[in-house]
């Protein structure tokens, strides 16, 4: 099916950006969106950020596979492979480089989805529905998971920074995954926590519906910055166009 994408990121009110955003296609029309978010307390995070976005845009780009199975190990493995290269690197240089991850990658009529860490990927389906299709490695999430605490606790509790899993922090990672046909849906929407901390999941989906894509982009990070922007904001989106077929 046919794509078309926006994407953009701000340093909210920080000093740096240590986020990092692409979207892109291979020869093929498949598109890779990438959000990573490197954790603020490592004095390496921007760069691990940086260089997982880079290394999967590049070789993404390069990239043709024979089926969606092909596609998604493919991804899965070299996150996984990206992932001991920067803890490897942090062990010897005794800094640290923890980072989120999230991407959706699609192949023909399907769709992957992974992440670490509590950068999310909505889907927005054709009924309307905004539907949640990563799991957050945070305190509160597992909280939320238990059912200890409501979402609407988790947003006002004083630990909801901290992550349970990152890239680049242990040897071992438990790479979440989410895969569904691409008909159900017609916009992805990847962000950082930057982003969902900040506004309602009901405002982002409404702000998508009525909106072009690259001013869906812009006004959902003013907002963020606006009510705050205590932290880096990024956003990517992808629209699904329908009406055909990826070659």
């Amino acid at each position: 099916m046919p794509l078309v994408y926006s994407y953009n990121s701000n340093k909210g009110r920080k000093t740096k950006n240590e986020d990092a955003v692409s979207v892109v296609k291979n020869s093929k029309g498949y598109a890779l969106a990438i959000i990573c978010d490197g954790v603020g307390s490592h004095s390496n995070a921007a760069y691990s950020s940086n260089y997982i976005v880079t290394t999967l845009e590049e070789e993404w780009q390069s990239m043709s596979f024979a089926n969606f199975k092909n596609m998604k190990n493919w991804l899965y493995d070299k996150i996984e492979k990206l992932n001991i290269e920067l803890y490897t690197k942090s062990k010897k240089s005794s800094k640290k480089m923890g980072t989120t991850i999230v991407v959706v990658a699609t192949f023909k009529e399907e769709v992957v989805v992974y992440n670490i860490g509590d950068s999310r990927a909505y889907g927005l389906t054709i009924d309307n529905d905004m539907k949640l299709l990563t799991i957050d490695d945070s305190f509160v999430g597992a909280l939320i998971n238990a059912g200890a605490i409501t979402e609407e606790e988790a947003k006002n509790h004083p630990e909801k920074h901290i992550l349970t899993q990152a890239l680049a922090t242990r040897e071992k990672i438990n790479l979440h995954t989410y895969t569904d046909t691409l008909e159900k849906f017609d916009y992805f929407l990847i962000c950082s926590d930057g982003l969902s901390n900040m506004i309602e999941t009901e405002e982002i989906k409404n702000i998508i519906r009525n909106e072009e894509l690259s001013d869906s982009i812009e006004k959902l990070i003013n907002l963020s910055v606006e009510r705050g922007g205590i932290d880096n904001i990024s956003v990517a989106i992808i629209k699904n166009l329908r009406g055909g077929n990826n070659d």
